[in-house]
């Protein structure tokens, strides 16, 4: 979550209710009844999850529980890879930030593929196993800053 002064309260009551098995419920009420108004106050998402019928004091425990620790580290984690809005796009572990023509995507997709067409070809991978062990092994282990 990237916009922490008006993405905090939705995301801990949505995982609030997730963890009684709400999520959805929680969610579809979130954007019916609350981003509408951009009325995002623990009050109203409170009702909210009153009306998809979680135990509210499990709630309450939860949102300053597991849920904000939870919450706490997605923001860092998140300020530790450089993303601070939305929208935000990775592509195979490459970050691009914001909005953008479809062209610099497609830049970006066919540097991508052309890495991966050439390290079949050269029989480095094959195409069932190439983002695995070209994207998720030899990527990053840890989170780090993007490069500038």
């Amino acid at each position: 979550m990237v916009h922490p002064q008006s993405a905090t309260e939705p995301a801990l009551a949505a995982c609030a209710a997730g963890l009684q098995g709400k999520f959805s419920e929680m969610e579809k009420g979130i954007w019916e009844k609350a981003y509408a108004k951009r009325d995002f106050k623990p009050e109203t998402l409170e009702a909210i999850a009153k009306d998809v019928g979680v135990d509210i004091a499990k709630y309450k425990a939860d949102k300053d529980g597991p849920c904000k620790k939870q919450i706490g580290q997605d923001q860092s984690d998140l300020r530790n890879v450089g993303t601070s809005g939305t929208p935000a796009f990775y592509i195979n572990g490459r970050f691009l930030s914001g909005a953008r023509p479809v062209d610099q995507f497609k830049k970006l997709v066919d540097e991508e593929l052309k890495k991966a067409n050439d390290r079949i070809a050269k029989g480095e991978a094959s195409v069932a196993d190439y983002y695995d062990k070209f994207v998720v092994k030899k990527g990053l282990k840890k989170l780090a800053p993007p490069k500038k």
